[in-house]
């Protein structure tokens, strides 16, 4: 006799894998990888990548060989911690650091914008009798960057920044432009 309770689990399996091979998954990634006509099959070539990374570094090469040559200006600067007008040591290091910065900026302007010199020599009866010299700077520094603080010892910060290429060429045609 046929028993229901029986074939009941058989009979669930084997409907449910039925109805499941019935159904289809669609991923778009995979439909998008299979449906690749001639155009994708050529970009997708190794000769392809070659060519196109070929390109790039000559468009590079052009752009490093230019009318002029100037090199990306870097500039370092120093500063005592021992100097720093602070009770707590953390603050001394950190006021250290900001001191070597600033003076990583001076520098950067002096070699950017010049430096303004105004000396005074005075000689009497071919003595020389007083010697004045002072120095101004005034510039702008945009676009540094910082390219490392450390210390240098035990009681020094030392801090180094430059200026990329793409802003010194922007600072030379602004010159030759009248603009600066």
């Amino acid at each position: 006799m046929f028993s229901v309770h029986k074939w009941k689990p058989f009979i669930l399996v084997v409907s449910s894998t039925i109805f499941l091979t019935a159904c289809s998954i669609t991923n778009p990634l995979t439909q998008q990888a299979f449906s690749l006509n001639a155009e994708r099959i050529n970009q997708i070539t190794p000769g392809a990548g070659i060519t196109s990374s070929t390109s790039l570094l000559n468009e590079r090469r052009d752009a490093e060989t230019s009318k002029y040559y100037v090199p990306t200006i870097t500039a370092v600067g120093f500063s005592s911690i021992a100097i720093q007008p602070s009770k707590s040591l953390n603050q001394r290091r950190l006021m250290a650091m900001r001191a070597a910065k600033l003076d990583a900026y001076r520098s950067l302007t002096e070699q950017i914008h010049g430096i303004y010199i105004q000396g005074e020599t005075t000689v009497g009866e071919a003595v020389l009798t007083s010697d004045k010299l002072g120095a101004a700077l005034r510039g702008t520094v945009m676009g540094a960057r910082t390219v490392k603080i450390e210390p240098t010892g035990s009681d020094t910060y030392q801090v180094e920044l430059s200026v990329s290429q793409t802003h010194i060429d922007r600072l030379l045609k602004s010159y030759r432009r009248g603009l600066l």
